[in-house]
């Protein structure tokens, strides 16, 4: 495999290998897996287009909103099909990255693991979400400052500047987390004493202002809209008014339990293991230094806002671990040869167990192949029903005379999860809105024309739903005169009924 004689044939083979391997699961989740969330959130969002969102950048909008338009379709596999493309180019740069510096056989390496750790593998590798995108312009950024590496090239041209500042600008028009991996490779240039005088030069500020201007259709809409976007993003990191020891503390357990699930054990485990190996190190290859300033800045910012949050997302340093999968490849490249007895035998036990995951995952997800046996109804913990499109809501209102083609239906509910899931579902022919004090970009779109009835909807609880119910409609008895209860909407999962959806019709007074 790869520890054996490496030649550039071997070498093309078995990163051919590795990409189709995991395209080859990123097709399969795409076609299998209905929508998450979030990514039903950004279509129904996508489809009003604006110079920034709520919530994130715009690129991901822009790129969701041209797929949709260029191919007349917003089925999942139709959008989800440019990220997976961005997918391959980033393991095609990884790879590329990593053998510059450490050689072919590690850049093999690191593809391997880095096409095995499920955040990479599917979360920023198919799915539509802005860290796909994020990761591929902060990997061509990173190619692009290269030559800073290598003492008989580190100048560079006024043109390569102005490169790396579009593709910096396009991965913070991804998302913000991106300008932490900025501050990296600034660390990395205060960090070397011959790179230092480079700060008094024109081209990083060039790079710099290229970026901004990219960047500054965001600044511009942020300025309109009282800054709520960046408020909103600070605001998530600290939410606690005061600081409680154990709930920080579980907070930050949990934080470490994702990011182990999110890069798979082994992966975390020697990354985390190489970082504090540089530290000890007394000679730091430039190299290594490198990539290390360009990991460490987001893996310890979000890994100390854990401890001051009660809510974090393990995903969020993942920006910063992308940089260390070049030192990872380099490892396992030069271990010896019982080292790589036991590597291989690790690899392909994690990818077994992936592949796995993956493939009873997506059959469970679409059919509820694992818990059927254990009966109706299914049990409380099997909860995947926002990872499921509810195309049955549509079916159910075409059926009962309420959604029809031309003028679309306005159509309240109660959050924006479930009007990102149901928004999705209806398309074009209803307008959803979101009633609360959370209804994210939802509450910048035009409202709909007012009507004298409007329907309301949202997924009902596991159990309990009747009180649930009661409380919905003694929230809306102060919006709406009369109030209609229709019998909830079925939604099914692998052709059996799994939850239900109430609707309500309110006729304004």
């Amino acid at each position: 495999m790869i520890d054996r004689a490496v030649t550039p044939a071997r070498i093309a083979i078995v990163v051919f290998i590795i990409i189709f391997a995991a395209t080859l699961a990123r097709f399969y989740g795409a076609a299998l897996l209905g929508l998450g969330v979030d990514e039903s959130y950004m279509v129904a969002i996508a489809r009003h287009p604006s110079l920034s969102y709520f919530d994130h950048p715009p690129l991901t909008f822009w790129i969701i909103h041209a797929t949709a338009w260029l191919t007349g379709s917003e089925a999942s596999f139709v959008l989800r099909f440019p990220f997976i493309a961005m997918s391959v180019l980033s393991t095609l740069l990884l790879f590329q990255l990593t053998s510059r510096f450490y050689g072919a056989k590690a850049g093999a390496w690191a593809i391997a693991w880095f096409s095995i750790s499920p955040f990479f593998l599917l979360s920023a590798g198919s799915w539509i979400v802005p860290d796909g995108p994020m990761m591929l312009f902060l990997l061509i950024s990173a190619s692009l400052l290269t030559p800073l590496l290598n003492p008989s090239t580190r100048y560079i041209s006024d043109a390569r500047w102005i490169a790396v500042g579009l593709a910096f600008g396009l991965a913070l028009t991804s998302k913000y987390m991106a300008v932490l991996t900025g501050l990296g490779a600034l660390l990395f240039l205060l960090s070397d004493r011959e790179l230092r005088p480079l700060l008094r030069t024109r081209g990083p500020y060039i790079a710099s202002a290229v970026a901004l201007l990219v960047f500054s259709p965001v600044i511009w809409w942020n300025a309109m809209n009282g800054w709520q976007s960046f408020g909103f993003q600070l605001s998530r990191s600290v939410t606690s008014s005061s600081f409680d020891l154990p709930v920080h503390l579980l907070n930050f357990g949990r934080m470490l339990l994702g990011q182990l699930a999110y890069l798979q054990p082994v992966t975390l485990i020697v990354c985390l293991w190489l970082v504090v190996r540089f530290f000890r190190a007394g000679e730091k290859p430039v190299a290594d230094r490198y990539f290390l300033c360009l990991a460490i800045v987001p893996i310890i910012v979000f890994n100390a806002v854990a401890l001051l949050s009660r809510n974090t997302l393990p995903h969020w340093p993942m920006a910063g671990y992308l940089f260390l999968f070049p030192l990872l490849g380099s490892w396992f490249a030069k271990l010896k040869p019982s080292g790589i007895v036991i590597s291989k035998r690790a690899f392909i036990a994690s990818a077994a167990l992936i592949l796995i995951v993956v493939v009873l995952g997506g059959l469970h997800f679409k059919t509820g192949l694992l818990t059927r046996p254990l009966g109706a109804p299914q049990p409380r913990w099997d909860e995947t029903i926002r990872a499921m499109d509810w195309f049955d809501a549509k079916d159910a209102l075409i059926s009962r005379g309420l959604l029809q083609e031309g003028e679309p239906t306005p159509l309240y509910t109660l959050n924006w999860i479930d009007g990102a899931k149901i928004s999705y579902a209806l398309g074009d022919q209803a307008e959803v809105r979101v009633l609360g004090s959370d209804p994210r970009h939802f509450g910048f779109l035009p409202k709909p024309a007012q009507n004298s009835n409007v329907l309301v909807a949202g997924l009902l609880p596991y159990d309990d739903w009747e009180t649930r119910l009661n409380r919905v409609r003694a929230s809306l008895a102060g919006s709406f005169c009369e109030i209609t209860q229709y019998e909830p909407i079925t939604i099914n999962r692998g052709g059996t009924p799994y939850r239900a959806l109430f609707l309500l019709s309110g006729s304004s007074c």
